[in-house]
């Protein structure tokens, strides 16, 4: 039964992944619990249901009413998480959601909020994967030209 919960999660989420091209239907789906749901794929077991939804929130986080939500909602905690999975697509799309998210002031402060900048230094160090060290360093920088960031750096 777990199998073929997974095969339906997948397929699920590759059309969510479709869908959210089009504005109208992203917007539909953030009026609904699919995002909370997209969100909890976060902890799955399964790695292409933990990047298909990680994958989602790149595109969540590139709308306006998405990153209010991410922001409001306190997901930014939870994409915070996955800068530790194991797999680096997972890592990357996670950078990047921040990214989206960080480009507005009530972004940048949110992640300050949550005291993702000490993180983002310590995975410099850690991380071993040159594309996931370009976007820690774009993420820093756009903190860094965030309007609270030169008061917390």
């Amino acid at each position: 039964m777990e199998a073929s919960n997974n095969v339906l999660r997948k397929k699920i989420l590759i059309e969510i992944n479709e869908d959210f091209h089009q504005g109208d239907k992203l917007n539909l789906a953030l009026d609904s619990e699919l995002l909370n749901e997209i969100i909890r794929c976060f902890g799955e077991e399964d790695k292409q249901i933990r990047e298909l939804a990680s994958r989602a929130i790149i595109k969540v986080a590139g709308t306006e009413k998405g990153r209010m939500i991410l922001v409001e909602d306190e997901h930014v905690p939870k994409i915070r998480d996955l800068f530790n999975d194991q797999v680096v697509e997972i890592r990357a799309n996670s950078y990047k959601a921040m990214i989206a998210i960080a480009e507005f002031t009530y972004g940048v402060d949110s992640i300050i909020g949550f005291n993702i900048i000490p993180i983002l230094v310590d995975k410099l160090i850690d991380e071993k994967n040159e594309n996931i060290l370009i976007l820690i360093l774009q993420l820093l920088k756009v903190l860094n030209e965030g309007e609270g960031a030169p008061l917390v750096i």
